[in-house]
Formats: C-alpha cells, sequence, structure tokens
C-alpha cells in the first residue's frame, strides 16, 4: 500500500483563528505593558525626589539650616560674572548665545556634592525629551524638578528678599512642597513662538499664578515634601496651560501647602 507523502497545511479558518487570537493577546498586553512602563517611570521619579530630600537635608546641616535660593550673582574662576542657579553656574557670556547653546555648570549645583550621582537624579525619566516639541535652553538636560519659589527666593530679580531659615519658614516646613515636577510653555524664545509654543524644563513652582507643575505621571505630579517623604497630586480644575494641553502643565489645588 502507498503511503500518502501529501503534506497537510492550516486551513484559512485555522490561519484566521490564530491571527485573532494573536489579536487579542497584543491587545491585552500592549496596555498593560505600557501602564507598567509608567509606574516605573513614576517609582523612579519619587525615588530621585527622595535623594534630592536627603541631599537638601545634609546641605542645611552644612549651612546653618539657610535654605539655598533660587538664584544669585557669583563669580567663576576666572572672574567672569554670572548666575548661581540652584541646578548649576550660568557664566555671564551664555546669556546672548541661542537657547539650546547656553553653558550650565552643573558640577555648581548646590546638591552636587551631596548626590553620588546628580547628573541622572536631576532627570525624570517622564519628562517628554524626544517630543518634537520640545524646546532645549542649555547644551544639555540641566532640571526636571522645581523647587518652591516661596521657600527658596531669587536674589538676582527680588533682591528685596532674604534666604530663608528653614526651621522658622511659617512655623515648620514637615509638610510643605521643597521640589516637584516641573515644566514650562514656551512661546516667546525661538524656535518657539505664539503659534508654536513648546515645552522646556523649569526650575520652580508657585502656589497661584504660574502654571509650572508638570503632572506627567497620570495627570499626577510627585512631591517632596519638608520632612523628606514623596507623594503625589493632581491638578487645580482647569488649570492646564490652554497653549499646550496634552502636556498637562497646571497649579496644585489650594489645599497643597506651600
Amino acid at each position: 500500500m502507498l503511503k500518502d507523502n501529501t503534506n497537510k497545511g492550516f486551513t484559512l479558518v485555522e490561519i484566521l483563528v490564530v491571527i485573532s487570537i494573536m489579536a487579542l493577546l497584543v491587545s491585552i498586553f500592549v496596555p498593560v505593558m505600557a501602564s507598567a512602563r509608567q509606574q516605573a517611570k513614576m517609582v523612579m521619579c519619587s525615588s530621585n525626589l527622595g535623594q534630592f530630600g536627603l541631599a537638601f537635608m545634609m546641605y542645611l546641616e552644612d549651612h546653618d539650616r539657610k535654605v539655598f535660593p533660587l538664584a544669585e550673582y557669583a563669580f567663576d574662576d576666572a572672574g567672569q560674572l554670572g548666575v548661581l542657579w540652584y541646578f548649576g553656574f550660568e557664566p555671564g557670556s551664555s546669556f546672548s548665545l541661542p537657547e539650546g547653546k547656553r553653558q550650565l555648570f552643573r558640577e555648581r549645583a548646590r546638591l552636587y556634592p551631596y548626590i553620588e550621582q546628580y547628573d541622572s537624579v536631576e532627570i525624570c525619566p517622564a519628562f517628554p525629551y524626544g517630543d518634537g516639541r520640545y524646546k532645549p535652553k542649555y547644551s544639555s538636560k540641566w532640571m526636571t524638578y522645581g523647587a518652591n519659589s516661596k521657600l527658596f527666593v531669587d536674589l538676582v530679580n527680588s533682591s528685596h528678599k532674604k534666604v530663608v531659615d528653614f526651621d522658622s519658614y511659617n512655623g515648620g516646613v514637615s509638610n510643605v512642597v521643597i521640589f516637584t515636577d516641573s515644566a514650562q510653555v514656551n512661546t516667546f524664545q525661538s524656535p518657539a513662538s505664539p503659534t508654536s509654543p513648546m515645552i522646556e524644563e523649569w526650575h520652580y513652582v508657585e502656589k497661584t499664578g504660574g502654571q509650572y507643575v508638570h503632572f506627567r505621571h497620570r495627570e499626577k505630579a510627585n512631591i517632596l515634601y519638608g520632612d523628606g517623604h514623596v507623594n503625589k497630586a493632581g491638578a487645580e480644575k482647569n488649570s492646564y496651560d490652554v497653549r499646550m494641553p496634552d502636556m498637562k502643565i497646571g497649579r496644585f489645588s489650594k489645599e497643597i501647602p506651600f
């Protein structure tokens, strides 16, 4: 008796069933994986802020419990005047450079000596650097966490203010915002314009007025509080900047203590 050597292949119905099952699995697992990545970024961001908290406390111990300013005038080693931002030193010669080319020496950052991997801790993994609407300010990434502008005063633009004593601030700071996720919508510096708004890093947040809190973690922002703990909060209703509403840049509700 002769053997039947005919190769049996899949029928069209069987192929369609397999494809349907694969499509179903993809539709289930892709959103789960995306959600897991978002959660991982939120956890890493929270860890970054926790390290900032520890570094900040060490800084206070070394500086008579005085809070460093957002910015003040200072000189570099060559005697050139510039601005010492809390996140690094910008020499005066940098001010005239185009956006994205300005210089920043991050080793002069206030917390640089207290954080082993400063060049990664100050960057939130959820900040949209890959977005085509991102506008760089300096020649490198610089800071994705904004400081409480009521606690960290600006000595360059508000000379009447004085550096704050941490322990006497509003009678205590255990539940006050220290740092949080931040960003800004820029429409006034090329390549951004009123008709082509862009997102950029930003260095402070306010209780009212400016929209600088970046709710980039599922419409939540991580917050470092004065006692060192990190938590998250949502935005004040209808506070997102309408120029780039999808970026979710707004402000906290009035219940968040500043």
